[in-house]
Parts: C-alpha cells; sequence; structure tokens
C-alpha cells in the first residue's frame, strides 16, 4: 500500500494516507523517477524576503499554480529559530519559463508592502 502523491508506504489495513488525505493504491510503491533535475534548467529570483510569512505565502501561491520553486538560503532559517534576532534572507526562485506568471502572482502579495513603505515615505 502507498500513497499516490507523498509516496509513502503503508503497512496492510492502512486505506488513506494520514498526511495527503487519499486513498492509498495496493502494492509496492513504484521507483522514483532516476533523475528529475534538469542541469539546464534557469532559475531565477523572483522574491528576497527574511520575513517567514511572506514567504509561506509566496510559497502557497506558486505552488497552488503548480510553479516549480526552490528557496536558496531556507537552511539558514533553521538559525532564526535559535536566536529570534537573526533575520536570515532568503531567495525564492522559479524557473526562467515561468518568471513572468510567477512575477504576476507575487505582485499581489508584495503589493501592501509597496503600499506601507509608500505610506511611510510620506
Amino acid at each position: 500500500m502507498y500513497c499516490s502523491q507523498c509516496r509513502v508506504e503503508y503497512r496492510d489495513g492502512f486505506t488513506e494516507c494520514s498526511d495527503c488525505h487519499v486513498r492509498l493504491l495496493t502494492g509496492a510503491c513504484p521507483p522514483d523517477p532516476q533523475d528529475r533535475s534538469d542541469p539546464a534548467l534557469e532559475l531565477v529570483v523572483v522574491l528576497e524576503t527574511s520575513d517567514r510569512v511572506q514567504l509561506a505565502m509566496a510559497k502557497g501561491l506558486l505552488e497552488d499554480k503548480g510553479i516549480p520553486l526552490f528557496v536558496l538560503g531556507q537552511i539558514a532559517t533553521l538559525v532564526q529559530d535559535v536566536d529570534g534576532f537573526l533575520r536570515k534572507w532568503v531567495r525564492l526562485q522559479v524557473p526562467r519559463d515561468r518568471e513572468a506568471e510567477a512575477r504576476e502572482l507575487l505582485e499581489q502579495l508584495l503589493q501592501p508592502v509597496l503600499q506601507d513603505a509608500a505610506d511611510a515615505e510620506a
């Protein structure tokens, strides 16, 4: 038994994935594709932030639209859990061919920040 989404294997007797809440498939979990990465894939930065909430919201927006993403420097945010005064910056990257779509999605997220900055300058 295995989950078709997260590919976690389950013992007999289980019927639903505890994480994905989808019906389990019978049989052994199929092997992962050998190499899902594309070394020729060009990644571009669409967001730089030290705000964990903003990062989570941006990731959610992109994932909902099926835009592949990579967070550069995310491992550094673990240090933030130890010392809350450290503000670690991360870069959210997407494939170049999805950049315009990603920027359009993130524009709605960043708009309030840009408006707050304009209000502060006035």
